[in-house]
Formats: structure tokens, sequence, C-alpha cells
């Protein structure tokens, strides 16, 4: 109802009116009127101001107010499902990221093994071999590991390993040469050679230092398994005797001597990944072996490691449904611990007796 109905009003009554206006307001009670002036949140102090006056407490009907409630409820309810549509979006989001994410680290250090691969067989070539260059293009290295359909696809894999092994790699220096009038970027392979004129450098199977810092790209937060799967632990072609595999699950525990919810190693003999497979008591001790094996060096591999959901490890290995006695090293030497092992050579040995 508009204030400036009063004007319609006889003059009898409109005196009535204004006072009746002006006790509404200044009763500051709610007599069921309420005056409203130009804006809905405005405070009124003066009668000329009211534009509409407004029921607090309409009469409606049952059907009327049950239509209200009704749309007041569906519109509320529509918000809050759209808050949960947002958050479930950016939940799926973020997965979808991490997981690209994670795969493209996975790939990433494959990458870096695949290469060093290729840099140490070419090494060993040019040994036997003095024709050869010492050093590798490294677009050739990338065509032979990367098919010519797949370049774009792997393009961000590629050169995240090329910038890992520039930051971590002391074995891999870049150079600068001009090979066939045009000039190239290539690698070279510098690790120390096997033999020396008075000291015999002999690798072991042995723990060389950790890669990279875990963070939160390539160690997840937490682990939902007690399941383990470690790859490039050993190379199988080049692997002696028949005792080797536990040599590797000596390494490991070594390398794990902190952690007392190890049940279960085992090693796939004939995994071209060198992949070893481990159980621990629960997934807060399956995690701390990923922090401990995960991204360092053994042997001269790259070791990876990756979380293994906990049914298919026992349809793989049922004999490990019953292993609940955590494994510890056979001894406290801690062989795979030491960097290199130094041994003089046979003639130097032959000579001081």
């Amino acid at each position: 109802m508009s204030s400036k109905q009063d004007k319609d009003l006889g003059p009898e009554y409109e005196d009535i009116f204004n006072i009746s206006l002006k006790w509404i307001l200044e009763n500051g009670k709610d007599v069921g009127i309420r005056c409203v002036g130009y804006g809905p949140e405005e405070q009124l102090t003066n009668i000329s101001h009211v534009q509409f006056l407004q029921s607090t407490r309409p009469q409606m009907s049952f059907w009327c107010r049950f239509r209200r409630a009704f749309i007041t409820v569906t519109h509320r309810l529509l918000l809050l499902c759209l808050g949960v549509v947002m958050v479930c979006v950016v939940l799926r989001y973020m997965k979808y990221r991490w997981t690209k994410e994670e795969e493209e680290t996975r790939q990433m250090y494959d990458m870096v093994v695949k290469i060093i691969d290729v840099l140490r067989s070419h090494n060993e070539a040019c040994q036997e071999n003095k024709d050869l260059q010492p050093y590798m293009p490294i677009p050739h290295v990338q065509d032979s590991l990367i098919q010519p359909h797949d370049k774009k696809k792997m393009k961000k894999v590629w050169d995240r390993a090329v910038d890992f092994l520039a930051a971590n790699e002391s074995r891999v220096r870049t150079e600068t040469r001009r090979i066939g009038g045009t000039d190239f970027l290539v690698w070279r392979w510098i690790q120390p050679s096997a033999s020396c004129d008075k000291i015999l450098v002999i690798p072991s199977k042995v723990w060389q230092g950790q890669a990279f810092h875990l963070d939160r790209r390539n160690s997840p937060p937490n682990s939902l398994t007690p399941c383990l799967k470690i790859r490039n632990m050993f190379d199988p072609v080049m692997e002696i005797g028949d005792q080797w595999h536990l040599a590797i699950q000596e390494a490991i525990l070594e390398k794990c001597s902190d952690n007392d919810g190890i049940v279960h190693i085992a090693v796939d003999k004939n995994s071209r990944e060198g992949c070893v497979y481990v159980k621990c008591l629960s997934p807060e001790y399956a995690g701390k072996a990923f922090k401990a094996l995960h991204g360092s060096w053994f042997d001269g591999k790259l070791v990876t490691v990756k979380y293994l959901r906990l049914d298919r490890y026992h349809h793989r290995f049922p004999q490990a449904l019953t292993c609940n006695t955590p494994l510890k090293p056979s001894n406290k030497h801690m062989n795979s611990m030491s960097h290199l092992r130094l041994r003089t050579g046979l003639a130097n040995s032959q000579g001081g007796s």
C-alpha cells in the first residue's frame, strides 16, 4: 500500500493516518506493519519518506504458504547441489592433474634410465671400437628412444628428462660438437673405466645416493596400501650365479634398516624392469619404505617405486598372506650402503706379496 494514497483520503482521516504512521515509526516494535522507503534497508525517521507499507505477518492460504516454502527449499537445494557439483569437479580435476603429473614423472624417470643405458652401451662400444666417436648427438639419442609419431606426445617427458640429467647426473656431460657442418648438442659418458693403472674401481651392489628430493609431485602424501613395486633394482641379463637375488633383498633391507615393518620381499628374477615386490605390516611402514627407496641410485640405476594394491599382491604372492614377522638385514656390515669398493689391482697385490 502506497503512503501517497493518503491524498485520496478525506481531510478528516489524513491527520489520523499521519499520526498512525508516526506512531509505527517511533514505536520500534513489530506491530504487523513495516514502513518501507526508497530502499529496502533505508532507515526512516520522517513519515514523508515512507513510500510503502508492508505486512510483516501476511495472512496467506495453506497452498500459498506451501508453494512459497517449496520454492525456498528448492532454491536452497539447487544452490547446495551446485556447490557439491563444483567441489566434485574441482576434486576430480585435481585428481586428474595429480595422476597425470605422477605418470609424467614416472615416464621421465624411465626415460632417464633408458638414456643412461644408451650412453653407457655406447661408451662400452667405444672401448672396443676406437673408430667410434665417444659422444652421441642428443637428437640421435631421442630418435633411438622415441618413435616419430610419439615425439609430440612425449616432448614434455623428454624435456624433463634432459633437464634432470643436466641437474643431477654428473656422469653425463653436455657438449657442443660440429657434425657434418652442423653444430649439435651431444652427450658424453664420463664415468671412470673399470680398470686403471694402479687401482681397480669395482662398483658393487651399492646405494649411490639420492637422485632427487621427494616432494608433492613425486611422493604421494599418504599410502592406502602396504605393498610396493620397486623398479630398476637389477638387470637379469647381467646377474651372475644362483643367489644374486639374495643380495638384492639384503640391499633393500639395509636401505630400510630403520623400518621395522617389512615382512615380505619377492625378487622377480625374469623381470626386464628389474622389479622387486615388498609387503609391509601397514600403509605407514610402506610410506616410510617408499621415501627411503624412491629416487635413489642403486648399482648405477635409478630406482623408482609405486604402490601396489594388497589384493593384487596376494594374488601374485599367496605365501605373503601369512607373513607378519619383520625382516632385518642378515648382518650389521651394511655393505650396500658404501658408495664404491676399492681394490688394489692384481699386479700390485702380487708385487706387494
